[in-house]
Parts: structure tokens; sequence; C-alpha cells
């Protein structure tokens, strides 16, 4: 006769592991970063990874994650990280946030790879009496640098930057250029390389090479 066992609701992975070890400090530091990446706009910060999510989930994004997300603050994950083994349960657990389908009432979005986000347009940009109920956007790309370059300006910067992300199609460039002139609505993106992150708030002015 074999004994029940109960039903692990985060079974398929080990999600009460691969969180913050120390979880005011993780936090607190991984917070300070983005809000330095996001107020010097195309400029890398270095960042180590702190957590061990399931894959693909990076541990940068996961880290972006864990600091900045609740109970309270909804997260989209692309469809390949949505059918990951394991990962919106490590994120329910290690969070608290819920993940939705539904792009427009994300308040956060996780992408695996540039090509894996959705259209921009998907999610929620703000509205005029509340701009800042809009989505930040978090993308893992390969690389920081080495990719197609663009030129940024605008608030945090002095003159213009050159930003060159490794693996970004010309579509989202586009897409990202559409968000800013609805400023002061739109969405702040994050870009997650392997060992840094950079910000490209809803601010920042984007000149491609086609002008």
């Amino acid at each position: 006769m074999t004994t029940a066992t109960k039903t692990n609701p985060f079974s398929g992975s080990d999600a009460f592991s691969g969180g913050f070890s120390q979880p005011v400090f993780d936090a607190q530091s991984v917070f300070r970063t983005v809000l330095d990446a996001l107020s010097r706009p195309g400029q890398p910060k270095s960042l180590s990874a702190r957590t061990r999510p399931p894959k693909p989930m990076s541990g940068l994004l996961a880290d972006i994650l864990c600091a900045l997300t609740d109970q309270d603050t909804a997260v989209f994950l692309d469809p390949t990280l949505a059918k990951a083994k394991g990962v919106a349960n490590w994120l329910r657990f290690q969070t608290g946030a819920p993940c939705v389908t539904n792009p427009a009432e994300a308040d956060f979005v996780a992408a695996s790879a540039p090509d894996a986000l959705p259209p921009l347009s998907q999610f929620s940009i703000g509205t005029a009496d509340y701009p800042d109920r809009s989505a930040t956007v978090l993308i893992a790309v390969a690389s920081l640098e080495g990719g197609d370059a663009v030129t940024l300006s605008g608030p945090g910067i002095k003159d213009n930057v050159t930003f060159a992300p490794k693996g970004i199609a010309p579509g989202l460039w586009q897409q990202l250029i559409a968000n800013h002139a609805h400023y002061p609505r739109g969405l702040d993106v994050i870009f997650v390389g392997p060992d840094a992150i950079a910000g490209l708030p809803r601010s920042t002015v984007i000149t491609t090479g086609e002008g």
C-alpha cells in the first residue's frame, strides 16, 4: 500500500530556494542600481546576480523582479518564461507577485530576449492624470554592447550617448521612439545583460542611424 503525498503547489522546480540570501540588503542594493541606471540612460551599471531562478530566466532579471515586485504588482512573463517549468511559481513564492496573461494589466514585464517581447503597444503607458501607472519593461539581452548603435539624449545625459545592446531588432527601436512620443506617459525600459543593466526611461530621445 502506498502512502499518499501532499501536493506541493510549487512543484516543478525548487521554488523555495534561490532567492536573496539577505533579502533586505540585497533588495535595497539592486533597487539603488536600478534607480542609478534609469537616472543615467544608456550607461551600463555593473550588477552581479544574487538569485538563482529556474531557467531560462536570468539571475539579474530575477534580481530586479525580487527587488521591485510584491503582492500588489502584477508581472507579465513573455511566452518563453510563462511556459518554462517553475518560473511563475518561483517568482510567486519569492515575491508574492501575481503573474498575469493580459499585457495591459502588467506593472512589470519580463522578457527573456528582445524577440520574445510582445508589441509594446499592448502594455499600459499610464494616463494623463496618472502617468506613473505604466509598466516597467525588463528585457534580457546577450550584451549591452556590440549591437547596432542608437544615439540617446535627454534628461540624465550630457549632450548624447551611444547605446548598442546586442540582438535588438530594428523594430524595437521604432517602438521605443513611438513610446517616447507619449511622454509624460510611456513605458520605462531596463535592458538586462549578463553582468550589468542599462536604463531607458520614457523621457529619453532615441535617434537611429536612419534618423
